[in-house]
């Protein structure tokens, strides 16, 4: 074994020593080691096509169908199937619950409700039942500040509510954009003393109405974050109301209806409540008493439940914010679903409902943002966030800033948000598993809500994203959507879910935000190849099997897990190959060494690296960060094993002050480290 040692560094912090190069012919490694083949994949990326539809899809391009007007300007029947692009999309509800009347679904709906309610079918018992339930155990469960936060998000202004999405950024985004609470009460009101004369009792039925939509809660397009404000504007007022599919499918609300969900009216009963008078129906369903007033009194015609109109309001503010903020894009929608979930909490609504509301949402939001029309608004929206905070973060980065520890974060969890996220897309139903394993499906336009997120791909890769991220189908109301219920949007703002094509990654990290640095978080399979090139760095952190290998040239690539790189050959042309696992890293296949830097993060771990079949080192250089991990002088780690090794590290660097002496065995690479 030969030994090569490094001279003390000039500098307090670094070592640095460019190395002999490698004569074969005496060295211990020096039987003959073929150099792996710069992995090439597949060959080809994945396309996800557009699917083919009719009218009135795709939504994005008709989407004032649902305002009564055709693209093309004339009027039509925005409550007739056949011409709302919202309605289509929201027509699996119909295998779950019918209305049953043929005339109503033909183009016959209307807003004064129907007036005949004796062909009501329940499609799918399981699923409706499921439904039901859910919101009976819910409501009976409910604590003082579910109570008290499901009211506020009845009641406060949507865009205002979800603005506490942006975690440590919410103080400040206030201040920036001048929105405000547009009730009296806040979740505050759970410290206050009974007796204190300001103390709101959410459990408490009240005979007033206060909050709703108010404009000058919104914020001001004249603030500083007055772009952002107008973005948010926009994606609620873009064809949004869910009016029309109300009035079409006429669904109930829970509160009127009993365990099997049929709708039993006490006609001998009322509720009254100030100068309200409210019917009473067999239910185990319990309302937030403080919502009781609020109940619309107009009857069961007027009265739909599907699908939930403060979801889709509250989940299209809370796009909006993500678009212009995608540092806190996964916590933002996340927070949109949870006023979803808020709704049944409150006995308002279902879980279908909420669904609904979700699907229609992302319709309009999408719709909104593909427009061009709307190009420089959503873009300046962007930059007004970026500068904003930009100049609030100072040396650090927004993502930094919006990730502070902060005992006010409900959404600090990146884990917890996604699986909870993904869990609300279904609710649990029951899956019809004779319709499970269909084929993903992306529909025209729903790349563009991850433009912000993943600003680094193409249209055609974030859809490729969105292609290996949805959930599966055969659940309850997802599989008639054209895929927009099946699209999981946290899950892809994490990247790839598996590289079943080639992927090819060029960040410039001179564009900032998620250009400069980029973690994808998901469990990467597939047979592609990763190709890393630009100057911005991307972070791999799951347990990773994809198998076409792993090309850098260029930027940063960073294995965070020991499985980050995948089962395939990883090869290095350029840039730095980082490491910093907690365990060691497996590289599956081979590890080349053109040039570029292999940077590992020592800790406490015998191995940092280990390469199953050939470390060739063909050039490039080492550099090793001994930040957390400062052990005794002379301690001496295994940096690297190999099924076998050729050749020697050009240079390399330490920190810290430590001297290093490397020495080339046939199967590991080693290193002295001496103060």
């Amino acid at each position: 074994m030969r030994l090569l040692r490094l001279a003390p560094s000039v500098t307090a912090l670094a070592v640095t020593l460019a190395l002999a190069a490698c004569n074969d012919s005496d060295s211990a490694n020096s039987t003959q080691v073929t150099k792996a083949a710069v992995p090439t994949g597949l060959g080809s990326e994945l396309s996800v096509p557009v699917p083919a539809v009719s009218y009135p899809l795709p939504a994005v391009d008709n989407i004032t169908g649902n305002n009564g007007k055709a693209a093309t300007g004339e009027s039509v029947n925005k409550y007739d199937i056949a011409y709302n692009p919202v309605i289509k999309v929201l027509s699996g509800f119909s295998q779950i619950w019918t209305l049953g009347d043929e005339a109503w679904a033909s183009g016959g709906a209307n807003g004064s409700g129907p007036s005949d309610f004796s062909n009501v079918t329940i499609v799918d018992p399981t699923v409706w039942r499921e439904n039901i339930a859910y919101v009976v155990k819910v409501t009976q469960a409910r604590t003082y500040q579910q109570a008290l936060e499901a009211y506020l998000d009845d009641r406060r202004d949507k865009n205002f509510s979800v603005i506490d999405g942006m975690g440590p950024l919410t103080h400040d985004y206030l201040a920036g954009s001048g929105a405000r609470s547009n009730v009296n009460h806040t979740v505050a009101d759970l410290e206050r003393d009974l007796n204190d004369s300001a103390y709101f009792n959410a459990n408490e039925a009240i005979a007033y109405e206060e909050g709703g939509d108010d404009d000058a809660a919104k914020g001001s397009s004249d603030s500083a974050l007055g772009k952002v404000v107008d973005l948010v504007a926009l994606l609620r007022n873009s064809s949004a109301s869910t009016s029309p599919a109300k009035y079409y499918f006429t669904s109930p609300r829970p509160w009127r209806m009993n365990d099997d969900g049929e709708v039993v009216a006490l006609t001998d009963q009322t509720e009254t409540l100030g100068d309200k008078t409210f019917p009473v129906y067999e239910t185990s369903v319990s309302v937030v008493p403080s919502l009781k007033y609020v109940r619309s009194t107009s009857g069961l015609g007027k009265d739909g439940g599907y699908p939930s109109g403060h979801t889709n309001a509250g989940y299209l503010a809370a796009w909006a914010y993500a678009y212009a903020l995608p540092e806190r894009f996964a916590e933002l929608i996340t927070r949109g679903s949870q006023l979803g979930e808020n709704r049944i909490l409150a006995g308002m609504h279902s879980p279908l409902d909420v669904i609904g509301g979700r699907i229609q949402a992302q319709v309009v939001a999408a719709a909104a943002l593909y427009n061009s029309d709307n190009a420089e608004l959503k873009q300046a929206a962007y930059a007004n966030a970026g500068d904003y905070f930009g100049a609030l973060a100072g040396d650090d980065t927004i993502y930094q800033l919006a990730h502070v520890a902060d005992s006010d974060d409900a959404w600090a969890d990146h884990d917890a948000v996604k699986a909870l996220y993904r869990w609300r897309m279904t609710y649990g139903f029951t899956q019809d598993t004779s319709k499970a394993g269909q084929a993903p499906v992306v529909p025209e336009g729903a790349e563009v809500l991850l433009e912000t997120r993943l600003p680094y791909l193409s249209d055609a890769q974030r859809r490729a994203v969105l292609y290996t991220t949805e959930v599966d189908s055969g659940y309850a109301v997802l599989d008639g959507s054209n895929g927009w219920g099946r699209l999981d949007y946290v899950t892809a703002a994490d990247g790839y879910g598996a590289f079943l094509g080639d992927v090819t990654v060029n960040m410039d990290a001179s564009q900032g935000r998620f250009s400069t640095h980029d973690w994808w978080r998901n469990d990467i399979g597939g047979s592609g190849l990763l190709t890393k090139q630009g100057t911005g760095t991307l972070t791999l952190t799951g347990s990773n099997s994809y198998s076409g290998g792993t090309l850098l040239q260029g930027g940063t690539l960073e294995g965070t897990s020991t499985s980050a790189f995948g089962s395939g050959d990883v090869y290095v042309q350029d840039g730095t190959l980082a490491v910093d696992a907690s365990g060691t890293l497996v590289v599956g296949g081979s590890l080349t060494m053109d040039a570029g830097t292999l940077a590992l993060t020592l800790d406490e771990d015998d191995s940092q690296l280990s390469v199953a079949n050939t470390l060739y080192l063909d050039g490039g250089s080492l550099s090793l960060d001994l930040s957390d991990y400062q052990p005794a002088s002379g301690t001496r780690l295994t940096l690297v094993s190999a099924g076998q090794l050729h050749g020697e590290f050009a240079s390399v660097t330490a920190n810290q002050g430590y001297q290093v002496s490397l020495s080339y065995g046939d199967k590991q690479v080693t290193a002295t480290l001496t103060k």
